[in-house]
């Protein structure tokens, strides 16, 4: 199994960060109707737990989040090693865009 850390700094505090990050899981499925299949999403308290269907592999991804930060943690199977670079480029990138967006909103106010 193949694995990918990441942190994600923010400044929205906890509340505001959780609700950003699960608009975003919510909507993996609308954004991506060709790539992204079978999506489970499960909360358990600021943890949440993403699992999908992505180029014909099964991919889990763990978020923990906190006042100031995201923890994720993704996990692909070995023979998906070709789509780690994109999957995780992907997944990270939006993370740090929905978190970001309020530092964006505020210089631009």
């Amino acid at each position: 199994m193949g694995l990918v850390q990441r942190n994600v700094t923010h400044r929205l505090g906890l509340s505001e960060a959780r609700n950003r990050l699960r608009e975003l899981a919510l909507g993996l499925s609308n954004e991506y109707p060709d790539q992204v299949h079978q999506v489970e999403i499960h909360w358990d308290d600021n943890q949440l737990s993403v699992y999908f269907a992505a180029y014909g592999f099964q991919y889990h991804w763990d978020a923990k989040v906190f006042s100031d930060r995201i923890e994720l943690l993704g996990r692909y199977p070995e023979s998906a090693n070709v789509y780690r670079n994109k999957i995780e480029k992907t997944v990270v990138g939006k993370v740090e865009d929905i978190l970001a967006e309020a530092v964006a909103m505020r210089k631009a106010a």
